[in-house]
């Protein structure tokens, strides 16, 4: 990705200073300010101040290991407190100074607590997800480096998150007493002390994390601001980087650069990752592109390194200019948002997406259909008849993440079938059998708490023909769109709209497209949600969004949430969108602040054309992120389409050039063009 010179001019208000030098060296300086690097760069584990100034390390921590088990169980995963039995847990916190400590005990009942042999004074517990975990604030003075014993006493229940139910071997921090702590058994818990595991207990610290990083988009040293026409470089000549910020607030950040001949970083064309010398100066890069990695760590995590803004100075040489006479008739360049969430896709040569797609002839569901939209709308719809809600066999256990398995009749003649959960599963699964990405997010009133509290099982699409993820439901079949120009919305757009609707505010009308006539069972009403939609400030409730980081459910069976929406959702491998607006629960580790780590780009083509020394020749460098990549594409003058390297030479000729690129998947489906039309003056 690239800072263009939209960008560049107008969203982020970079400062641009340029001054010609002797000889053909110019300097040239790109001043970034904080708010621009957190929405283009990719980051981890760091926020941007409230006034969006500052970049910081990101606050608050989850200390848990019940995780991997935790949810819905299928086996005795409770143990009962009363006088004489009592519980302890053990969490490894390596430094657990914080302004604020919170204990997350799964359960219920009136406890009292004793950390590290200090008993704690606990208010009345705070409820998370409908009373399901109870949390109190204890004193942080209690805990201590290193292995923390967390006591239990009261009478209650406390749930057990069994190792027989866990896709990783758990760690062996929970013990139960019979004889009020005297002595204590590990992993021999329940009421009849035979179940190994952990119990459900997590602390939150409101303290900074140790350490984070924020990686800058490629850049051109020739170009920095982003035009669609680079100068010929001759040499690249030194870059200089450095932080502004307050005095002492950039006390561990750590700033370092690679370099490279090609646009898309490898190892051929590319160095290795260099630090800067004292006065953040590289002499030498290696080649004309570069990238620039900000690193924050602090050994104190009562205080965080911070700053706001990066300043890059470079002076390249530059040849001479034969571009400056070619004339920019029309250019449209997709720009890559990508996402610091190690997302794994299902790839489209899956056998079983083959075998879905043929063995319910899914071909005929949507022939005809024209568009993208109609393709995924008719699965969709598909999707939603496939058995009856109710009728399946989730009391007696709960289906692989597999549309054949979930589709299987048992000896009854039912459906293994399943609620919302599988329905999309099915739905999303029967999508990338036509070569559509999709991904699964969960969704709930959160700390919100409204408009109720029921929760569902989302799938999102990511859609060629409207260039954003869209959130299609292969439950009820139906779909929101903004009223006034019939665009489909995410559930990230939804949410906000939501929000304004129930504090009274504006909000742009949301239409909902029902894809069939639906005969609502016999349900309890806070469960309507999942069959109808009667508005945003009625039934389903989408202030919190938990996002599963993967959709290669087929090629890799773990990990997963344990049961998936038979319980709350309190796996440790959501990915969370939290704001000010409804931060997430206290419970979830991994957080998203970041607009562009939850709605990330694909299928799209993005050019930097570099000018070589010889008169009319351009290297044409393309990037993308497309699942199943097979190969770019182009369309040079209007002639017939071709297969290109991701670097091609572009010869021009007097006249218009004309310049189409995209990427094609593995799947056959084309992905989004870039494009541009260039005037070179005859002899």
């Amino acid at each position: 990705m690239t800072l263009n010179s939209k960008i560049v001019r107008q969203s982020i208000r970079a400062t641009m200073l340029a001054a010609c030098v002797f000889g053909p060296a110019q300097a040239t300086t790109l001043r970034l300010n904080a708010n621009t690097i957190y929405e283009r760069a990719v980051s981890s584990n760091i926020s941007l101040s409230q006034d969006s100034s500052t970049l910081q390390l990101r606050s608050g921590e989850v200390f848990q290991d019940d995780g991997p088990a935790s949810g819905f169980s299928y086996k005795a995963n409770t143990e009962t407190l009363s006088p004489g039995i009592e519980i302890r847990k053990q969490l490894l916190i390596p430094d657990p100074r914080a302004s604020k400590a919170v204990l997350m005990v799964g359960g219920d009942g009136d406890l009292s607590v004793e950390v590290n042999g200090k008993p704690q004074i606990l208010g009345a517990p705070q409820q998370i997800f409908d009373g399901q975990w109870q949390a109190y604030d204890i004193d942080p003075s209690a805990l201590r480096p290193g292995m923390n014993d967390i006591v239990i006493r009261g009478t209650g229940k406390v749930r057990i998150a069994r190792a027989d139910d866990s896709y990783v071997e758990l760690p062996h921090r929970s013990a139960r007493s019979t004889d009020g702590g005297k002595s204590w058994n590990v992993d021999r818990l329940g009421p009849s002390s035979n179940v190994p595991g952990e119990y459900y207990v997590r602390l939150y610290l409101q303290h900074f994390v140790s350490n984070g990083s924020m990686l800058l988009p490629v850049m051109d040293i020739a170009n920095l601001e982003g035009n669609p026409l680079a100068p010929p470089l001759s040499e690249p000549g030194p870059l200089r980087v450095s932080v502004s910020s307050a005095p002492d607030s950039s006390s561990g950040v750590t700033l370092r650069v690679r370099s490279g001949t090609a646009y898309v970083p490898n190892q051929e064309t590319w160095s290795e990752w260099m630090p800067l010398d004292a006065d953040g100066l590289l002499k030498a890069p290696r080649g004309r592109f570069i990238q620039v990695e900000a690193t924050l760590a602090t050994a104190d995590p009562l205080i965080t390194p911070s700053f706001s803004g990066i300043n890059l100075i470079t002076e390249p040489r530059l040849a001479e200019d034969w571009t400056k006479n070619v004339n920019v008739i029309d250019a449209h360049n997709e720009e890559i948002v990508r996402t610091s969430i190690p997302f794994s896709y299902e790839p489209f040569t899956h056998p079983e997406l083959k075998e879905l797609r043929a063995r319910y002839r899914l071909d005929d569901v949507v022939s005809g259909a024209k568009t993208d939209l109609e393709i995924i709308t008719r699965l969709a719809a598909w999707s939603s008849r496939q058995w009856k809600w109710e009728e399946w066999h989730l009391d007696q256990f709960y289906p692989p993440w597999d549309a054949l398995e979930i589709l299987k009749k048992l000896p009854d003649g039912k459906l293994v079938g399943g609620f919302c959960q599988q329905y999309n599963l099915v739905f999303l699964q029967a999508a990338e059998s036509f070569g559509f990405v999709g991904r699964e997010i969960s969704i709930d009133s959160g700390r919100l708490g409204r408009p109720t509290k029921v929760g569902h099982e989302a799938v999102e699409i990511w859609s060629n023909q409207f260039r954003k993820w869209i959130w299609i439901d292969g439950t009820m079949a139906y779909y929101a769109v903004d009223d006034a120009t019939g665009v489909p919305l995410d559930l990230w757009e939804i949410r906000q709209r939501q929000l304004r609707v129930l504090r009274g505010r504006e909000a742009k009308p949301t239409q909902i497209v029902h894809l069939v006539e639906w005969n609502m069972p016999p349900t309890p009403d806070w469960l309507r949600g999942a069959f109808q939609w009667r508005g945003l400030d009625r039934d389903m409730s989408f202030a919190e969004l938990r996002l599963i980081p993967r959709s290669n459910f087929l090629e890799q069976k773990w990990p997963l949430p344990l049961d998936n929406g038979k319980s709350g959702w309190t796996w440790n491998g959501f990915d969370v969108w939290t704001d000010a607006d409804v931060p997430a629960q206290l419970l979830h580790p991994n957080l998203i602040t970041r607009h562009g780590n939850f709605d990330w780009t694909l299928d799209q083509a993005h050019f930097v054309l570099e000018p070589t020394s010889t008169q009319d020749e351009i290297l044409v460098h393309l990037d993308t992120v497309t699942p199943g990549f097979e190969s770019f594409l182009a369309k040079i003058d209007g002639n017939e389409e071709s297969t290109v390297s991701a670097v091609f030479t572009w010869k021009l000729h007097a006249g218009r050039n004309e310049l189409k690129v995209w990427p094609r998947n593995n799947a056959g489906r084309d992905g989004i063009a870039s494009w541009i039309d260039l005037e070179v003056p005859g002899a």
